[in-house]
């Protein structure tokens, strides 16, 4: 390969990458990509199966329209101002476990995934730490992937449940009925409470963090062993929850009041 025609193929990637982020809600077709980039099929094809297979894109199964894939989000999150989410939620993660006494967590939204950022324990004697920092799961498994996963549009869900098929099945007890009904329940009560998955007799509540309206970039979620958390609790559980959330959108508000990614 000559180093114009690298240099080519970079800046056809970065078209079609560009095309499919300023439609990514209702996701472009093959067909459509090549409308508007001017690509031929087989090279427009070849380029998206790259970008597919490095996760800048991703391919929904049943109606094959492209959306932006997990690395898309990640770089995203780390090259925009708000790429220390971590640090900026810090101190109400230490104040969460403090009135709690439970474990929290912090987990960010990576495409379709929730990654544990950051946890504190609280002071009750029992520890539950259900994941450890760095742990990636599907949106849907777990409180705090829960959380996020009900604010997204049913369009965006049915693209994330159809990239995380395969890795979901791998959790017993979750299917993408059982996921879709917990999904209607945790967006009528503004929160999700689920038993945690694979570590038995613990429960998880997850609260979203929405910037402006649109769907969560991130969740509060509190474990606990399962009589900790009754009907009675989780309303005081759930306030907490949602006091940090508001603060931490507002600590976070400044840096993005009017800000857009650049296509």
């Amino acid at each position: 390969m000559t180093e114009r025609s690298g240099t080519q193929s970079l800046e056809r990637g970065i078209a079609l990458l560009r095309d499919v982020a300023s439609r990514n809600r209702e996701g472009p077709k093959l067909v459509d990509l090549i409308s508007s980039t001017g690509l031929d099929r087989s090279t427009a094809h070849r380029l998206l199966k790259c970008l597919v297979a490095e996760q800048m894109l991703m391919q929904t199964e049943d109606d094959k329209r492209y959306h932006l894939g997990p690395l898309s989000f990640y770089l995203g999150l780390m090259g925009s101002e708000q790429g220390d989410l971590r640090d900026t939620a810090a101190s109400l993660l230490t104040a969460i476990a403090d009135e709690t006494g439970d474990t929290v967590f912090l987990m960010v939204r990576v495409g379709v995934e929730a990654i544990c950022a950051d946890r504190r324990a609280g002071h009750y004697p029992i520890k539950t730490f259900v994941v450890d920092v760095g742990t990636r799961r599907p949106l849907g498994i777990g409180a705090g992937g829960m959380a996020i996963l009900s604010t997204l549009s049913d369009t965006e869900m049915d693209a994330a449940m159809d990239a995380n098929t395969d890795r979901i099945a791998r959790f017993p007890g979750f299917t993408d009925e059982s996921i879709r009904k917990t999904v209607a329940v945790t967006r009528r009560h503004g929160y999700s409470m689920m038993d945690v998955p694979v570590v038995t007799g613990v429960r998880a509540i997850g609260y979203p963090i929405c910037l402006s309206g649109g769907p969560a970039i991130a969740a509060f979620s509190i474990a606990a062993i399962a009589p900790r958390i009754t009907s009675q609790r989780s309303s005081f559980l759930v306030k907490v929850l949602q006091s940090a959330s508001t603060e931490l959108v507002k600590r976070l508000a400044p840096t993005h009041q009017g800000s857009r990614i650049p296509l």
